[in-house]
């Protein structure tokens, strides 16, 4: 056997990449100290693929680019050698990321996508194209339209009013198969972004009551009556701390019976051990994270090291507690983090300098690469033990045997590690303030 290593460095705010390798050897001398042990055998859940956000910020600063630049963007985030995305995530209507509020209907009775598609759809089809396949799509509502809803507006939460039900569920519905008639694969569905928050921008509060009555008694029948009930449900797409009892109050025996996983989000702190409850209570539910960035208002936009490794802290963690896809937010915005009408500005792994028509690509992009591009659609999460709490790591078996396990070292010394796969070893090293990640063959 033989380990390849890739590692890229962050330290001083300076991105460097390495490589490393070494030939697997029986240990003779029965290793004991720097080990790292992985255990093939042992397997998990599997993982469904890594992806990003095509949101109507995202695709507006997208159209600003001229063709040589979307070219390089794309081609790095979809073909199967660079990043190797394969899941998007889209809002149904306007969201947070949006130049201004928008809804396809504002009465129930006059229907137009123009919005939607005056940006969305055209970055979607030239995704598409530069792939050469068809992305699986989730799409997520962030609100009713504004005359369903208690406070007759789309910001500020509210509630979808019980007698409207019926009738945002044939929205919804609407919606899906009006991007299953371009030509999309829509695979999946959420309820409600972030059912538990009021926010100045598009938002609506669901209970897990409402939710699980309007998931049984409305959604789920119009999903069977537009021939779209084999998409996947997704309930909660809210962050954490909670996720544990809204999937206790939400699953019941009949909800539980149409719904396939929890969505979550990343902003309100680890709570791994939510995700375990969760699966030792449902075991058949998959865990996805829906949205992930780093908030501006939470993190310094001039130095985004600390940001990159809480964010390869998220991903690691999550996938050992049970993940099983990952979407980023906006796959590109503007050099300010925007543009949107609610002034809530992010990073994002690619930005683009309107005034001097600069495509930058970012540090978080060679982050989400050693995940994105080594853990394809299909690898199952793998056994293993390490010897020190300096290292966060998370190992899988992709479906061609290949081993990959992925370090990450925070601290600023270099740190040795022994790999040890049935009976052999071989030795590699971990640079300091980098991420790792190791194919063994």
């Amino acid at each position: 056997m033989k380990a390849e290593v890739m590692i890229t460095t962050f330290t001083g705010g300076q991105e460097g990449t390495y490589f490393q390798s070494a030939v697997f050897e029986k240990d003779m001398k029965n290793t004991e100290n720097q080990v790292v042990n992985l255990y093939p055998e042992i397997t998990y859940e599997t993982f469904e693929g890594f992806g990003g956000a095509i949101t109507d910020s995202a695709a507006y600063v997208y159209s600003l680019m001229d063709q040589q630049q979307k070219e390089r963007m794309l081609r790095d985030y979809f073909e199967s050698g660079n990043m190797n995305y394969s899941v998007l995530r889209v809002p149904i209507d306007s969201c947070d990321f949006s130049l201004e509020p928008y809804e396809a209907s504002s009465d129930g009775i006059y229907f137009s996508y123009g919005r939607q598609e005056k940006y969305i759809i055209p970055m979607l089809k030239d995704v598409e194209k530069i792939a050469g396949r068809p992305l699986e799509i989730m799409l997520s509502p962030w609100s009713p339209p504004a005359y369903m809803k208690t406070n007759e507006k789309r910001q500020k939460g509210g509630k979808l009013i019980e007698k409207y039900y019926k009738d945002y569920a044939e929205y919804i519905c609407k919606y899906l198969l009006r991007f299953r008639d371009q030509g999309f694969n829509v695979r999946r569905v959420s309820l409600q972004n972030e059912a538990n928050a009021a926010q100045k921008w598009d938002s609506c509060v669901y209970s897990a009551l409402e939710e699980r009555k309007f998931l049984v008694e409305a959604f789920y029948p119009a999903l069977q009556k537009n021939h779209l009930a084999d998409v996947e449900i997704y309930i909660w797409d809210h962050n954490k701390e909670r996720l544990y009892e809204r999937a206790v109050e939400t699953l019941d025996e009949v909800a539980s019976k149409i719904v396939s996983g929890i969505a979550f989000h990343w902003y309100s702190g680890d709570h791994f051990e939510a995700m375990d409850l969760v699966r030792r209570r449902f075991p058949d539910k998959k865990l996805i994270l829906s949205e992930s960035c780093l908030e501006y208002s939470k993190f310094d936009k001039t130095d985004v090291t600390n940001g990159i490794f809480a964010l390869i802290h998220e991903i690691i963690g999550d996938l050992n507690h049970g993940m099983c896809m990952f979407h980023d937010w906006n796959l590109c915005l503007d050099e300010q983090g925007g543009p949107n009408y609610a002034g809530n500005y992010c990073h994002a792994p690619y930005l683009f300098h309107t005034g001097k028509k600069r495509l930058l690509r970012q540090p978080t992009r060679s982050c989400f690469y050693h995940f994105s591009h080594f853990l394809v659609p299909g690898s199952v999460r793998i056994g293993h033990s390490k010897y020190t709490e300096d290292i966060e790591m998370v190992s899988y078996r992709n479906p061609d045997g290949t081993r990959i396990a992925v370090f990450a070292n925070k601290t600023n010394k270099q740190i040795p590690v022994v790999l040890r796969e049935n009976g052999e070893i071989a030795m590699i090293t971990l640079l300091p303030e980098s991420i790792a990640t190791c194919s063994i063959k």
